[in-house]
């Protein structure tokens, strides 16, 4: 009863479109009062204990470091870099949008921050080469998704804290592969549909540009080298990786490229605790619903269920994948994190599943969620940018649709492809 009085009041306050982590809280506070044996004090005590962990230091410090990366003009520099390198491949601007979004990806990790950095200034260049606006919008959200994927990613940061005992580095690198696939089969298609509709390459340049363009964007990407680098090498733990990668951001973009004055400073941290504060506290709310939920023994009841119905593996990782497509168009993917993961824990243990492989599995499925309707985040923010309405995005999207889902199931099915890097390095 306790559990649908929760879900019940959450649905409804999502539905007259209250902030999601105040519904959250909300509907858990109200049925949490409800658990007679429960001191009230719980509640807030558990609020207090889930933001109150050294790893989610790793979130504010990788926030900040993508701000500094965002307004320090970086993302410019890294567009420039793929222009040197894919810019002569047959629909070169569609090429160098997908490669830009893999490489900011590898900053920011945050799919909002891509659309509204590269997209800001690709989508129009794109309509100006030719390309349709609605489609050089579609390129650009689904190259986003990469963000949340690749390494640094602050999704993975959120699961491993839900999950408990799994490695943030192990997860960052069993990302690194399936971001990188998709950035490949994007532009695979967008190779297809250049051959398709006669869109050009993009027009040479001379060898010093070149040259000039490869130092200038390298110094970004540096970024991801450290994080992993000093990760995999024992150097310093994921959480300390935020702290010298947004110590390198602060340095970069105010020591060397001087695009940030320390003027500016003031208000990027005041727009970094904005964020973080969203983050936290959303964080805050939504463990007080899954504490409720484990309260009630309701993870386990979904794994008794799942497994009267079939034992199958991969029949229920197929279900696994439906499901967790189905609630990402409807539920933003960090809240989602955190309410689904204790439900599916019991599950992952009964199967055998490796806390690295559902992690990369729920992460890449929610991922999908930042640019489907009726809730996509980065769908309504690319669609702002382009002034178009969503349905004028929709259709030019699906032709990347398929290879998107192709490669969420061949990570799903065959979790050698992505195990092998944090197994190598021994993370998992």
């Amino acid at each position: 009863m306790t559990i649908f009085l929760a879900i019940s009041i959450f649905l409804i306050l999502l539905m007259v479109n209250m902030p999601i982590s105040f519904a959250i809280g909300i509907g858990a506070v109200i049925s949490g009062l409800t658990l007679w044996d429960v001191d009230n004090a719980t509640i807030v005590q558990r609020m207090l204990a889930a933001i109150n962990v050294f790893p989610l230091l790793a979130v504010i410090f990788f926030i900040f470091a993508g701000v500094l990366m965002a307004r320090g003009g970086v993302s410019g520099r890294l567009v420039r870099l793929a222009e040197v390198i894919v810019g002569r491949i047959p629909g070169g601007m569609a090429h160098i949008n997908i490669l830009s979004s893999m490489f900011f990806g590898g900053v920011s990790g945050s799919a909002v921050a891509d659309v509204s950095s590269i997209g800001a200034m690709l989508i129009p260049a794109m309509e100006k080469d030719g390309y349709s606006k609605p489609y050089a919008t579609a390129v650009t959200l689904t190259s986003a998704i990469m963000g949340p994927i690749i390494p640094p990613s602050i999704a993975m940061i959120i699961f491993a804290h839900v999950a408990g005992s799994v490695s943030i580095a192990g997860l960052f690198l069993a990302g690194a592969i399936p971001g990188v696939l998709i950035g490949f089969g994007l532009m695979l298609v967008a190779f297809v549909h250049a051959k398709l509709y006669h869109h050009k390459v993009v027009p040479s340049i001379s060898l010093k540009e070149k040259l000039k363009r490869v130092v200038d964007g390298m110094a970004g990407l540096t970024t991801i080298v450290i994080i992993l680098g000093g990760i995999t090498s024992g150097v310093f733990t994921a959480t300390e990786a935020g702290a010298v990668a947004a110590f390198y951001a602060l340095i970069l973009t105010v020591g060397v490229y001087k695009t940030i004055k320390l003027r500016d400073l003031a208000g990027i941290l005041y727009e970094c605790c904005i964020i973080n504060a969203v983050v936290l506290f959303l964080v805050a709310t939504s463990s007080v619903f899954t504490w409720i939920l484990t309260y009630e023994n309701f993870p386990t009841m979904i794994s008794d269920t799942l497994l009267a119905i079939t034992e199958n593996k991969y029949l229920i990782l197929f279900m696994l994948n439906v499901l967790l497509l189905f609630l990402g168009m409807f539920i933003d993917q960090t809240p989602a994190i955190i309410m689904l993961v204790p439900i599916f824990l019991p599950l992952a243990q009964k199967l055998n599943i490796h806390l690295i492989h559902l992690g990369v599995i729920v992460v890449i499925n929610l991922s999908f969620g930042l640019i489907t309707p009726p809730v996509g985040t980065s769908l309504f923010v690319g669609c702002r940018i382009a002034n178009l309405p969503v349905t004028a995005v929709v259709r030019p999207m699906l032709p990347f649709l398929p290879i998107m889902i192709a490669i969420l199931f061949l990570v799903t099915y065959v979790p050698s492809i992505i195990m092998w890097l944090p197994t190598a390095f021994g993370f998992a």
